[in-house]
């Protein structure tokens, strides 16, 4: 959803909280293809980064999970729940998937 909203003209950015901080981990989505219609996920995410999309990691979520932000992938950025309530109260939409 996040690609296609920058298909559209929008900005946007992908929030991983909780469980799904695991994914930001290098390569994590290689292997995720869950088939047609759908184009696998690690195409999604390199399509989405070159678009402009960005991808936000929480790090308090990523402590919760045991998860080192020297880990994970590069492109992504470390934000605080603080950051997560600023982006969401100042933004013109939102659509959360869990």
């Amino acid at each position: 959803m996040a690609g296609v909203a920058l298909k559209k003209g929008h900005s946007a950015s992908v929030i991983l909280m909780v469980d799904a901080v695991h994914l930001a981990l290098p390569s994590a989505l290689d292997k995720v293809n869950i088939g047609a219609p759908f184009e696998p996920a690690g195409e999604l995410l390199e399509a989405f980064i070159e678009k402009g999309g960005n991808v936000l990691v929480c790090g308090a979520c990523m402590k919760h999970n045991g998860v080192e932000e020297s880990a994970i992938d590069k492109r992504f950025e470390v934000i605080s729940g603080d950051d997560v309530v600023e982006l969401l109260m100042n933004a013109k939409g939102s659509l959360q998937l869990n």
